[in-house]
């Protein structure tokens, strides 16, 4: 096993070291990082956003379920287009 599946990953070091992580160490630590932290911290692809950062489920009402929509994303991820997420979310839909 290498080191890269055994790596913990905490919000500390997204915040020290910025765009340092691969996407398959992100996804093993995915349940302990902060979405926000990740968005402004690291170069993440269009598939792991839609898959774990994005969040259309705005009807709670909540005051941050604005937050993880298309717009946010992309306003982070200067690398990843609107339509890229659209067209993720509209593949994703009809699976």
């Amino acid at each position: 096993m290498n080191n890269d599946a055994k790596m913990k990953v905490t919000n500390s070091d997204l915040l020290a070291n910025r765009n340092k992580y691969s996407i398959d160490i992100l996804e093993k630590n995915i349940k302990h990082l902060d979405e926000k932290i990740l968005l402004a911290t690291q170069t993440l692809t269009a598939e792991f956003c839609v898959k774990y950062i994005l969040d259309l489920d705005i009807e709670g009402g909540g005051e941050e379920s604005y937050i993880f929509d298309v717009c946010y994303i992309s306003e982070f991820q200067k690398h990843i287009t609107e339509k890229e997420l659209q067209d993720l979310i509209t593949v994703s839909d009809d699976l």
